[in-house]
């Protein structure tokens, strides 16, 4: 794919202070083994998107030592590849970016000295294993200025968050957006996903640059709706969102459920790529049980996980419930602990016999390193 490929590792959309409070949005773990952005990273990959640059304010040493130079998808190359894109990076950029605008206008020179027609940028908010390429030939075909992605049927959204949504005429053209819609009346939800051509992107970020323009959706999309042409590209992937720690919850859940699992791990034309950690197999002891969950290498199981995504390093002692719950890397549960609806960051210490419970919509959260 002729295209550059653009990745927005923070969280301006979303509301998970929780797990993004000592990382960026794209580090944030999932599923068993993987990190956020290794879904958008495999995504461009497997599109044949070759230089990707990562758009990142701060807290990004954790995914900087996830990503390093991007060898793990094939990117560490002498004239492309992988490249992170910090502020206070160049002598006209002294603060942090405070919207994905901001963030696109700070990273002119980037955008002006790749040689790519296209680019693709792509916000961290959500989970999912889409075909870019299917998007740009529709990009093409159409002879779109701008192509935006959009989904009937999202899987975890806040509902009560503010949404796009786009109205859309029979031709796949953008006729209009309401930049804060209900999420009840949204019939066309936007993904924050665009292809646009490098240079009129360029064009476009110097003028706002100039004029003061901070919101891309508002100052940009509704502009170029009003007097380009603007087309929509759906998806019919499985779109798993991240907008807060119950939705975040709830996705990791998702998982369990083998169809949707298959259409994120199962493509062998479009597999989701992470860095390999060399571990040993999980352990069961002799009374463990495991019943519907995702364990991962590495784990250490002596006594009973239902329903839970565990991650590895973990340790279930003997005697101790996990249950409807996600526990993240090397965090140890003592005997007779029982966990329910619960999200245990890394290195998290349960003692013996504690009792932590939350619900679906209001998972009981446990910050890294505590220890209770």
């Amino acid at each position: 794919m002729n295209a550059v490929g653009l990745i927005f590792a923070d969280s301006y959309d979303v509301h998970m202070d929780e797990l993004t409070e000592k990382r960026t949005m794209a580090a944030v773990s999932f599923g068993g083994r993987y990190r956020v952005i290794d879904f958008t990273l495999s995504n461009m990959v497997n599109a044949g998107i070759r230089n990707i640059g990562v758009i990142t304010t701060q807290k990004y040493s954790s995914l900087m030592w996830h990503v390093r130079s991007g060898s793990a998808w094939d990117l560490d190359r002498k004239q492309s590849g992988l490249r992170f894109l910090p502020p206070f990076a160049t002598e006209n950029v002294g603060t942090a970016f405070a919207n994905r605008l901001e963030a696109m206008q700070a990273n002119l020179a980037y955008l002006k000295e790749v040689k790519e027609k296209y680019v693709l940028f792509s916000t961290s908010n959500y989970i999912a294993n889409i075909d870019f390429n299917k998007m740009m030939k529709f990009h093409i075909d159409s002879g779109a200025t701008v192509t935006a992605l959009y989904t009937h049927s999202p899987l975890h959204k806040e509902k009560s968050m503010p949404i796009t949504s786009y109205d859309i005429n029979e031709e796949g053209q953008i006729t209009g957006a309401d930049l804060d819609c209900d999420y009840n009346e949204a019939d066309n939800l936007g993904i924050s996903t665009f292809i646009m051509d490098r240079k009129e992107l360029i064009s476009i970020l110097s003028r706002t640059a100039r004029e003061g323009k901070t919101s891309f959706h508002k100052d940009v999309l509704l502009d170029l709706i009003r007097s380009k042409k603007v087309m929509a590209f759906e998806t019919e992937d499985s779109i798993l969102f991240l907008d807060d720690l119950s939705c975040y919850l709830e996705s990791n859940m998702e998982l369990l459920n083998h169809e949707i699992r298959d259409e994120l791990f199962q493509n062998k034309k479009r597999p989701v790529i992470t860095r390999v950690k060399d571990s040993a197999p999980a352990r069961y002891g002799k009374d463990a049980k495991a019943v519907n969950s995702i364990i991962a290498d590495g784990a250490i199981i002596d006594g009973e996980v239902r329903n839970s995504i565990i991650f590895r390093g973990v340790r279930v002692k003997k005697g101790a419930v996990v249950e409807n719950s996600v526990v993240l890397q090397d965090t140890t549960v003592g005997e007779g602990a029982h966990i329910n609806y619960a999200v245990l960051d890394k290195e998290v210490i349960i003692n013996d016999s504690r009792l932590l419970s939350g619900y679906v919509t209001h998972p009981f959260y446990v910050g890294k390193g505590t220890v209770i």
